[in-house]
């Protein structure tokens, strides 16, 4: 199974509350850069899940617009879940093959949490803004996923 991992695109300057915090144009134009670098692995993906923040709804909503697929808010991927929760969601859910590959658009630390932790490698993969991985398992537990690819913003 595949699991593709999007960090959320450049936001607005945190002035209040970190939920409603926006993408910036700049933002924008990264996510759409990274979607078209990757369309053809992109292209894929049967299921999105995003964090109910405005600026990752707004990045899977790119994704979405491209790949006509609906978004799925998940609460569990706001940025300072345990990332064993997010395992543990992902452990719970059949290989359907309607369900996968699946993306997870969120934040910073998970994000980067669950792309070292399941491939084990400590913080060896940076997962900046826009930045987007590409997993391989068969089992969703630390250090059982290869790292097939790993795209960052151009």
């Amino acid at each position: 199974m595949q699991l593709l991992i999007l960090r959320h695109g450049e936001a607005e300057p945190m002035l209040g509350d970190d939920a409603a915090r926006q993408l910036t144009d700049r933002g924008r134009e990264q996510v759409a850069r990274v979607c078209e670098m990757r369309a053809a692995e992109l292209a894929a993906v049967r299921a999105i899940w995003a964090s109910p923040f405005v600026r990752t709804q707004q990045t899977a909503q790119i994704v979405a617009d491209r790949l006509g697929l609906p978004v799925t808010t998940e609460q569990l991927l706001i940025g300072d879940t345990p990332p064993q929760a997010v395992l543990d969601a992902l452990q719970q859910m059949e290989p359907v093959p309607g369900e996968w590959p699946l993306l997870l658009v969120s934040h910073q630390p998970l994000v980067g949490s669950l792309v070292n932790g399941l491939c084990g490698s400590g913080s060896q993969h940076p997962m900046g803004t826009s930045s987007l991985a590409c997993l391989s398992a068969e089992v969703w537990a630390n250090g059982c996923a290869e790292l097939e690819w790993l795209q960052h913003k151009a």
